[in-house]
């Protein structure tokens, strides 16, 4: 789903929880809960949500929120905040919100019932769909950069970037990491570092530092054979994103031969760009013809294909796949 649609059905979803009546919170409710869940990147980003922070269980949440007469949060992040909403949302049963209402607001003076739900609505649910729209913004505006980086490559820049890279192939991979450093900053305004230390060793590329959201992004080189050297790439942003404590991370694989680059990912089929979740951190591959075309289509015979599969990340991540 494209990203303007995500943030169409969130907002036009949370309008209709925040402003239900008593007789309907249950069914909105209902409704954004099943809406969410056929969403494959909002669902990714609540689980990014809770990797940050587990949130306390529900009852006793409540229970303390029921103690202060209002909407109390004792969790210590955002993204805590934002899973403690969600489970309040798929977990609450007929009647349960419309019954919290009436224990959280009802001492506070307030008499009609609806105007109690609208309250519980918006201070419960507003953090999370701020949140959601927020993530949504963010992942989306960076993959979208990355898209038009590889549309650029493909479309423009293949031959000239070929050139160079022949003249100085011993620093190829450096080369085109340059070249989608500039561009990251060109295009989307993201501040990139060279070869930052890290306890992994020296990612390509890591994204914005500092700030409280650091892009985490290295650029491999495919030659023919050497899929299992883009299977440690994966590995290698897995590891940046680890040491920096983040969830997210970006290959870009820069494919110098006349193979057909795949990768049977994690994702549905057709997810763009496709991803391997491993162990709490969410890893996006990018994969770009790099080779100048030497042929033209109807001329080419049957194509090559390389896969980078789940079992080879897998044994790369083991530290069971050697370099060869």
């Amino acid at each position: 789903m494209r990203k303007q649609d995500l943030h169409d059905g969130l907002v036009r979803r949370y309008k209709a929880i925040a402003a239900a009546r008593s007789q309907n919170i249950d069914s909105e409710m209902r409704y954004a809960a099943d809406w969410i869940r056929k969403q494959p990147a909002l669902m990714g980003l609540l689980q990014e949500g809770r990797r940050t922070e587990e949130p306390p269980q529900i009852e006793d949440w409540l229970t303390e929120c029921y103690k202060e007469f209002g909407i109390v949060w004792r969790t210590s992040t955002e993204e805590g905040r934002a899973a403690l909403a969600w489970d309040f949302l798929t977990t609450a049963g007929p009647g349960q919100a419309e019954s919290v209402a009436l224990n959280v607001f009802m001492r506070s003076g307030e008499k009609r019932i609806d105007t109690m739900v609208n309250h519980l609505a918006a201070d419960v649910f507003t953090p999370l769909f701020e949140w959601l729209l927020e993530r949504v913004q963010r992942t989306s505006s960076v993959i979208h950069t990355l898209r038009r980086y590889v549309h650029r490559v493909e479309t423009y820049d293949r031959e000239a970037l070929h050139t160079l890279y022949l003249e100085r192939t011993a620093t190829g991979e450096e080369l085109y990491n340059d070249d989608l450093q500039k561009r990251l900053f060109d295009d989307g305004d993201y501040v990139t570092y060279a070869k930052v230390r890290s306890a992994s060793g020296e990612p390509d590329l890591i994204g914005d530092l500092d700030s409280w959201d650091p892009i985490i992004l290295d650029g491999k080189l495919y030659k023919a054979g050497k899929i299992k050297y883009v299977a440690h790439g994966v590995r290698q942003v897995y590891e940046y994103a680890i040491d920096y404590s983040q969830h997210t991370g970006y290959l870009v694989v820069f494919n110098l031969t006349d193979h057909i680059l795949e990768v049977d990912g994690d994702g549905p089929a057709g997810t763009w760009p496709p991803y391997f979740e491993i162990a709490g951190v969410r890893v996006y591959v990018v994969v770009v013809r790099a080779l100048p075309p030497e042929t033209t289509a109807s001329r080419l015979g049957t194509a090559k294909v390389a896969t980078l599969t789940r079992d080879l990340v897998q044994q790369a991540v083991a530290g069971d796949l050697d370099d060869s």
